[in-house]
C-alpha cells in the first residue's frame, strides 16, 4: 500500500460537505492516481464531524446521515483502502509522539492524529493530505510527505 495516499478527516471531510476550500481539495483527487488510504478512525471521525456541521447549520437537516452513507457506499465500492487501526498501528502511534516530543520544537501531538498516523507508518503509506495544520507539523516531523492542494 506504499503508494496510496492518505487522507486525513479534516481534508476526506471536504470532499462530503462544502467548505470555501472543498473544490481545492475534490481537484487533488482528481489529479492524483495513486490509491486513497484512510483507517477504519475515519468511521466515527467523518460522521462525528459531518453530525456537528449539522448542528451548527452548515449543511441542511438530515444532510449529515445522508453523507455518511455517500462514504459508507464509497468504502464499498472500494474507493478507499482501509487501514486497520491494530496494535502495531497503535505502537507506532506512541513512537511518533516520542519523536514529536524529542525535537527542538516539541509537537504535543493530539491522540486522534497520533492515531491516523500511527496507522499510516504501520501500512508503510508515507504521503499525507490534511487541512489540519498541528497534523501536518506533527506528520513533518516524522517524515511524511505533505501533499496540499
Amino acid at each position: 500500500m506504499t503508494n496510496a495516499i492518505y487522507w486525513d478527516t479534516s481534508a476526506l471531510l471536504k470532499l462530503y460537505a462544502p467548505e470555501t476550500d472543498s473544490s481545492d481539495y475534490r481537484r487533488l483527487l482528481i489529479s492524483k492516481p495513486e490509491p486513497i488510504a484512510i483507517s477504519t478512525l475515519h468511521f466515527v471521525e467523518l460522521y462525528y464531524a459531518l453530525v456537528a456541521k449539522e448542528c451548527r447549520g452548515e449543511i441542511q437537516p438530515g444532510a449529515a446521515k445522508l453523507l455518511f452513507q455517500s462514504f459508507r457506499r464509497h468504502v464499498d465500492e472500494r474507493r478507499y483502502m482501509s487501514i486497520e487501526v491494530d496494535a502495531k498501528a497503535t505502537a507506532f502511534s506512541c513512537q511518533i509522539l516520542d519523536q514529536c516530543m524529542g525535537i527542538a520544537n516539541p509537537i504535543p501531538l493530539r491522540s486522534l492524529d497520533g492515531l491516523h498516523l500511527g496507522p499510516m507508518k504501520s501500512a508503510g503509506v508515507t504521503q499525507l493530505v490534511a487541512a489540519d495544520l498541528r497534523m501536518k507539523h506533527a506528520a513533518q516531523a516524522v517524515s511524511f510527505a505533505i501533499i496540499d492542494p
